[in-house]
């Protein structure tokens, strides 16, 4: 078995046992998520850093609610660097890792 790219307790414990919150909060970043990660690929193709930064910015309370603690540094420098338009060079590889991970964790999270 694949280790687990994702961490609930956290979830869980805001849930305080409802697992139907659990299971919504988890379809919610199922829907929302790929999206944000579009807005990103499709704002560094055009070079639209207004648009990766904001992108970047909304999916951050998910990813560490969900406890995908690998790419918490990932989307923070994607998002720093769009923001102050530096190191712009570093963002698609960066993008390119959070993508990754991310289908990955929506795989692993479709399959609960």
């Amino acid at each position: 078995t694949t280790d687990k790219l994702y961490n609930l307790d956290q979830l869980r414990e805001i849930a305080s046992g409802n697992e139907d919150f659990v299971h919504k909060m988890i379809n919610m970043f199922l829907d929302v998520t790929p999206e944000l990660l579009n807005r990103i690929s499709a704002g560094l193709q055009i070079q639209d850093w207004e648009e990766v930064k904001s992108a970047a910015h909304k999916m951050k309370p998910s990813l560490d609610m969900m406890g995908i603690n690998s790419v918490h540094t990932t989307i923070r420098a994607i998002e720093e660097r769009a923001k102050n338009q530096t190191n712009l060079e570093e963002i698609p590889d960066l993008y390119f890792k959070l993508e990754e991970i991310l289908q990955s964790v929506f795989e692993q999270l479709r399959a609960i």
